[in-house]
């Protein structure tokens, strides 16, 4: 029998991580090779109540990412961004691919992506969700058929402890809208207040909502005179996130350097 892919999990105490932790003890293909804790420039070692159920004799968790890394075939990083620095470069070290969906990233971590992607292969998505990115497609499709017809707002919905906004999901939805429509920021307006003009034929809003424990939705709006189309991607469970993940963690294996998208990895 092969030997299964091994994972290294970056940030593995958060929601994320502990999910993604979760489907690799499931997997056939894949498999924990070890993980770490991310925070600022300190990397800390995983409680052991974080793993259970997991064989012990199986998995390495380490606090040390060189020795992560090294000892992994591809790493998934859902730390935070202040880390990605020293993830991205540790990475290009030992020659790992790496799928990165730590949210919030600055135009400066996207340019860091790319420099890094000329060396090893990286797939980023601001959401690794399947359902998402069909969201990402459908979205794109109804822009070129609609577009110049509607009035289009985005909703972006999630858990008060989100601290980014809008949510990266909510932005990458926006960058498909300006593109395929050919339209610039100037055309983004962030919520609405006050006494304002008439809407601009080629606005699009985006409202942010941040409130109980929402996981994550999203809808794209699109509005003529005569109808409404609403696209929408509601995620029930974390795992979903976690399931795209892995799924382009073993996509990565043995691909050439670049820097890829879930629509790489799911075919669209």
């Amino acid at each position: 029998m092969a030997r299964k892919n091994r994972v290294a999990v970056i940030g593995a105490s958060g929601r994320m991580g502990k999910a993604i932790i979760q489907v690799l003890s499931q997997s056939k293909v894949s498999e924990l090779s070890a993980a770490v804790v991310g925070k600022g420039s300190v990397y800390l070692g995983l409680d052991s109540g974080l793993h259970s159920g997991l064989k012990q004799n199986e998995i390495l968790f380490s606090d040390d990412l060189s020795k992560s890394i090294s000892g992994s075939d591809t790493v998934i990083d859902f730390s935070i961004r202040e880390v990605l620095s020293d993830v991205l470069s540790t990475c290009k070290e030992f020659k790992k691919p790496v799928v990165v969906g730590t949210t919030g990233l600055t135009e400066t971590h996207k340019e860091l992506l790319k420099e890094t992607s000329k060396i090893i292969p990286i797939v980023y998505s601001p959401n690794m969700s399947i359902g998402v990115n069909l969201l990402f497609k459908l979205t794109e499709i109804a822009a070129k058929v609609m577009g110049d017809l509607a009035d289009i707002e985005i909703q972006d919905i999630h858990h008060r402890h989100k601290k980014d906004a809008p949510s990266g999901t909510a932005e990458k939805l926006k960058t498909i809208l300006l593109e395929t429509l050919s339209r610039t920021e100037s055309n983004i307006v962030h919520g609405r207040h006050g006494i304002l003009p008439e809407r601009d034929p080629k606005e699009i809003a985006i409202h942010t909502l941040r409130a109980g424990e929402v996981i994550g939705d999203h809808t794209v709006y699109f509005f003529t005179p005569e109808e409404r189309v609403e696209i929408s991607h509601k995620a029930q469970d974390r795992k979903t996130f976690a399931v795209g993940s892995v799924k382009a963690a073993e996509f990565l294996v043995g691909r050439e350097k670049g820097l890829y998208d879930m629509f790489s990895v799911l075919g669209l």
